[in-house]
């Protein structure tokens, strides 16, 4: 499951149809420069109905010179603008998670046409409980995330960031943190009102700020006239991959995680035995980004505690990771 979160008009809807369209297209349309695989997709809209999603997918299709009739096959965009679109609710009020027909039929859906993308706009308008939960929002995404992988699906989130989410640069965050700690990927889709475009375009920029199967900090800044996204630059601003000896699926979460960490929370080498130019991050401050991911399969303090615990001490006998108490970085390649 990937979150995607971006100001309200910011044109969220219009790149995940955009990314429904490409797919679509069977590979004559790209989405950020790149091949999205599976031909069929389901979204769910709260916001757009069925006349405006219409529109949009059209716009999309002309622009990029594609038959609508043919790409309608494969696109199934229902509208809820003027329905309730709730998903999932908790029993008592924040008991139990509860699964509403409107899902199941969702899910029904995504079935019949075989679709491999299932896109929910929007995360306000589809939860139930209280979204500053903690526990109530990540048992809503753990329930999605394992969906994603029962159905052997890929699920795109959209979302609007909180006030303060707006002004984190890149994060995007709204309510609990468990709305980004849940997801495996974050993007976070800004306006840049600082520059003008000659063509009279919208400027945009799309950062990928959590990965969890890939490297983050990659940002692409964009053109949009209300059809399309040209891409201007695709700046791959996060860590670099770590090379090295094959470490177990633990190590791995724990590694990430750091990356992660340091990508959020880091800090310039406080100098010492820690080597200059590097970035590092409080101990203290890597260890939840590893429960999150999910270092432990046991839910429990202890078996998350232990399972970091030896974790961190393998990855820096292997030599990938360097710590100096209480201070952790990533020793990169060849360093």
């Amino acid at each position: 499951m990937t979150s995607l979160y971006g100001d309200g008009g910011s044109g969220k809807t219009l790149l995940a149809l955009s990314l429904m369209v490409a797919m679509a297209s069977k590979y004559q349309s790209l989405w950020l420069g790149e091949k999205p695989l599976g031909w069929k997709s389901v979204g769910l809209f709260a916001e757009d109905d069925e006349a405006e999603l219409v529109r949009r997918l059209q716009r999309i299709c002309r622009a990029e010179k594609l038959e609508f009739a043919a790409i309608a096959a494969n696109v199934t965009a229902l509208s809820c603008a003027h329905m309730d679109a709730t998903l999932a609710t908790f029993s008592g009020g924040g008991g139990e998670l509860i699964i509403t027909p409107l899902m199941q039929g969702l899910l029904d859906r995504v079935r019949h046409e075989g679709a491999s993308l299932l896109v929910i706009d929007y995360a306000a308008a589809v939860f139930g409980g209280n979204e500053i939960d903690r526990n109530q929002v990540s048992a809503f995404l753990r329930w999605l995330n394992a969906i994603a992988g029962q159905e052997q699906i890929s699920i795109l989130l959209l979302g609007h960031p909180s006030t303060s989410g707006m002004a984190t640069g890149g994060r995007g965050t709204s309510g609990s943190t468990a709305w980004r700690n849940q997801a495996r990927s974050f993007l976070h889709l800004t306006v840049d009102d600082t520059q003008n475009d000659p063509e009279d375009r919208r400027l945009l920029t799309l950062t990928l700020s959590k990965a969890n199967y890939a490297r983050a900090g990659r940002v692409f800044r964009l053109a949009s006239d209300g059809a399309r996204f040209d891409i201007l630059a695709d700046e791959a601003s996060g860590p670099r991959r770590v090379k090295g000896p094959r470490i177990p699926a633990s190590q791995k979460v724990a590694l990430n995680a750091l990356h992660e960490a340091i990508s959020n929370a880091g800090e310039a080498s406080p100098g010492g035995p820690i080597p200059a130019g590097v970035r590092v991050v409080r101990v203290d401050a890597w260890r939840p980004y590893a429960y999150s991911a999910g270092i432990s399969a046991a839910d429990t303090g202890e078996a998350r505690r232990k399972a970091f615990q030896t974790a961190r001490q393998a990855l820096q006998d292997k030599g990938l990771v360097g710590i100096s108490d209480p201070w952790a970085w990533v020793v990169e390649a060849g360093a």
